[in-house]
């Protein structure tokens, strides 16, 4: 019950990809995981199946954003050092005398 508390009060109001949330959303899955084996109780087994199935999804997703997000500021670190290069190479003087 204070568990179920817990959710309903404070846990629902942050975003699933908030680290606390995640947090306590593993706690769960280890109380669940631990009440489905010690009391042979196929709907906790249940319950911290698809709550394992949810978080690794949205862990996926915060994976894939992390990895794009590195991959765009390599890109661009990588159009900002060619410029600089660029920059720092002697002009050659076009001008026939």
């Amino acid at each position: 019950m204070p568990l179920q508390f817990v959710e309903h009060i404070a846990i629902r109001q942050l975003d699933e990809q908030a680290p606390a949330r995640l947090a306590y959303e593993q706690l769960l899955i280890r109380c669940d995981r631990a009440a489905g084996y010690l009391l042979e109780d196929e709907n906790a087994h249940g319950r911290a199946a698809a709550l394992h199935r949810h978080t690794t999804a949205v862990r996926v997703g915060i994976a894939r954003r992390h990895r794009r997000v590195d991959a765009e500021s390599a890109t661009l670190l990588d159009l900002q050092r060619a410029r600089f290069h660029r920059r720092r190479q002697p002009r050659r003087n076009t001008d026939p005398a």
